[in-house]
């Protein structure tokens, strides 16, 4: 079975999508991250074969009762202008 995505869908990944240092980074739920990699990788390549994940790492912060939160942070090679544009 093959999953179609398209370069739109890269909206529908993560919790939150920012500018790190000109690239695209993607902060998603530690409980779904493993999935939305790999929808991720796949996504990457609409943008073209040479975009992929580059580096992921835990991203640990507080939330509101001073408890840590553990997410995980993907960094891309696609540059964020790329993403503004479709986003």
């Amino acid at each position: 079975m093959n999953i179609e995505v398209e370069k739109g869908d890269i909206k529908k990944i993560g919790n939150t999508k920012y500018n790190e240092d000109g690239f695209l980074a993607i902060i998603c739920s530690v409980e779904t991250a493993n999935i939305e990699e790999i929808l991720l990788r796949s996504i990457l390549k609409c943008f073209g074969k040479n975009y992929h994940i580059v580096d992921s790492e835990d991203f640990i912060w507080p939330n509101e009762d001073g408890e840590d939160v553990i997410d995980i942070q993907f960094i891309t090679n696609l540059p964020y202008e790329m993403f503004e544009k479709v986003y």
